[in-house]
């Protein structure tokens, strides 16, 4: 939770920071005209994508209740069992190796222990504190010199030995400032330190920060580990060169981190073996402290993902049945650095060399100017799925395009490169653009444009017929 790496979201917020484009040219799509041929409203599935449908599910997936899906919180959990639930109601079949709809990772969670650490002058008298901020991998029990160092200038590269202190002068809010404070702290016990005295105000985020993390667990961040323990303490505490500290160490549990997977069977005895993957990530930033709006909902970023692989299976669900096998999944840690879709990747629960593509949505809901109700790709010049899809798609008026600068640029930067990675042909399909709200409290669901996701996902549904009944199938051009 301190860091997160860069996923699919970070990557093109900073990309379209510097991007201005108003129009996108139809791309030369002639491949095949079998897909546009095959192209069907599929019995009843047209009928289950409906903008009140839609809306009805997004603005579940990012209410306040949700409290930003934070990975490893329980209400991340609540938004994963209503995905199960919605797959298990479209008719699909549990796809984990139990049978279940939860493809599980036991995950180690930590939790900053509840406890007041022991701080002391060296006459034992009680020194200034507002508590662990996090604690370290060992019990600490020091006494001995305090040494303290600026903040503001250069943290030391080494030679920093026992307790230090220095007065934090950062400026970060949020998500950011957990990791500026990991930044720092790694850092610090890189230089030799065994434990940081941190000096705040009395109304200081972190304060708050630190209750919270008291509360509740979280998930161990996979790089960028705090091994030492953070004290928060009054700037005047930091006046005695001579401490005594005892501070416990990290509360360390583990706990079953969830994927969510549906399996439509395929009919055919033969093509059935394959699969064609959808999936999207669940998970978002969670809530931070302080005042004010203080839940970061995702509604873009991914609920609208989300939302399309739940319509898409009600779609394919209420159709019939397509001669490959469909595969469903929302999952978890994206936004840490794929974490979820780089589990099942590891452990899958069906023969990757049997999925012959994934379609992954991010960020739908608000489109590029000039691009409305219509869907660009990533990679697009790595395999010849973006054309298949869209000769299907644009039969009905919906353009599966190559982004002229974003299809390059954001092909390893969501779920899909963990298939990449192993073989897989895998893209990620988008609808959005940056926004003010990006990664903000104001990435509400009221703020999406609900008649342009639904066509989006009309496209998807068009676009990936050829592909489940066996009519296609995509190959790698590079």
């Amino acid at each position: 939770m301190l860091a997160r790496c860069y996923s699919y979201s970070a990557l093109l917020a900073a990309s379209l920071i510097c991007s201005n484009h108003t129009s996108f040219a139809r791309q030369d799509t002639s491949v095949t005209n079998v897909a546009a041929t095959a192209v069907s409203d599929k019995d009843n599935g047209l009928e289950q994508i409906t903008e009140g449908r839609v809306t009805g599910t997004i603005s579940f997936l990012a209410s306040d209740e949700l409290a930003g899906r934070g990975t490893g919180t329980n209400e991340f959990n609540i938004a994963a069992a209503y995905v199960a639930a919605r797959f298990r109601g479209a008719g699909l079949v549990g796809g984990a190796a139990d049978g279940g709809y939860y493809h599980e990772t036991l995950k180690r969670s930590i939790r900053t222990p509840n406890v007041l650490a022991t701080l002391e002058s060296a006459d034992s008298s009680p020194l200034e504190q507002f508590g662990l901020l996090s604690g370290g991998e060992q019990d600490v029990n020091y006494s001995g010199e305090l040494t303290v160092f600026d903040f503001a200038s250069e943290i030391p590269e080494s030679g920093l030995q026992g307790i230090v202190g220095t007065v934090y002068s950062g400026d970060a809010r949020g998500p950011r400032l957990a990791s500026q404070i990991t930044r720092m702290v790694n850092k610090v016990q890189a230089a030799g330190a065994k434990g940081l005295l941190l000096a705040v105000s009395a109304d200081s985020e972190l304060i708050a920060l630190a209750k919270q993390w008291q509360e509740k667990s979280r998930p161990e961040p996979t790089q960028s580990k705090i091994a030492i323990p953070i004290l928060l303490v009054s700037e005047k505490t930091l006046t005695n060169r001579n401490i005594k500290l005892k501070a416990p160490s990290t509360i360390v549990s583990e706990s079953p981190m969830r994927n969510v997977i549906g399996i439509i069977p395929g009919s055919d005895p033969v093509l059935s073996k394959e699969a064609i993957l959808f999936s999207a990530h669940l998970d978002h930033l969670g809530a931070r402290v302080g005042p004010g709006d203080t839940i970061f909902n995702g509604a873009d970023d991914d609920a609208s993902g989300v939302t399309a692989v739940v319509t898409l299976a009600d779609a394919f669900g209420a159709s019939k049945k397509p001669k490959r096998t469909l595969m469903f999944m929302a999952f978890w840690g994206e936004e840490s650095g794929l974490l979820g879709s780089k589990q099942f990747a590891a452990t899958p629960t069906w023969p990757l060399d049997k999925i012959i593509a994934n379609v992954n949505i991010e960020m739908i809901g608000r489109p590029e100017a000039g691009a409305r109700n219509k869907i660009w790709m990533t990679g697009w010049n790595e395999s010849n799925l973006g054309k298949l899809m869209n000769e299907a798609s644009s039969a009905k008026g919906i353009d599966i395009f190559e982004h002229p600068k974003f299809s390059a640029q954001l092909y390893r930067a969501s779920d899909n490169y963990s298939f990449v990675e192993k073989g897989v042909i895998a893209h990620s399909f988008s609808a959005g653009s940056l926004h003010a709200d990006y990664h903000q409290p104001d990435d509400e669901w009221d703020r999406l444009e609900i008649p342009h996701m639904t066509r989006v996902i009309e496209g998807l549904f068009y676009g990936s017929q050829p592909l489940a009944d066996g009519l296609v199938t995509p190959i790698k051009q590079k």
